[in-house]
């Protein structure tokens, strides 16, 4: 149980940010979100039917720890997948392949985001 006026963490530190808020870093004293920045990983444009492999990005090191993930057509602005990035920089849940359903071209990318002090996500 936690004393009064701590905060419990698993193997980490809660640390004051610059702005006053609070956030915990890890064993290593390294915030993951704390310098996380919204970008394009990928991207794939996918014509009659075709299929995009994803296997690629599944390994680690592809996003800051603590970040999430989203594969997006950006025409329709529709997301077709979504995740959290691991300790391990790994894209959680991604699957291996994207497979268009239609024959027009589909204009696809896997955005990472990084979650805001207020519970909302900022994408690129």
């Amino acid at each position: 149980m936690a004393n009064k006026g701590s905060i419990p963490t698993v193997n980490g530190r809660c640390m004051v940010r610059k702005n006053g808020s609070l956030s915990v870093a890890n064993a290593n004293g390294k915030c993951p979100n704390c310098c996380c920045k919204p970008k394009i990983l990928a991207t794939f444009t996918t014509l009659n039917y075709g299929v995009w492999d994803l296997t690629p990005y599944q390994g680690d090191n592809q996003a800051p720890p603590g970040s999430v993930w989203r594969l997006r057509e950006t025409g329709a602005g529709l997301v077709y997948g979504s995740g959290n990035v691991d300790q391990n920089g790994k894209l959680v849940g991604l699957p291996d392949s994207f497979r268009s359903s239609y024959s027009y071209a589909g204009y696809m990318r896997i955005e990472i985001g990084c979650l805001q002090e207020n519970g909302t996500t900022k994408w690129p």
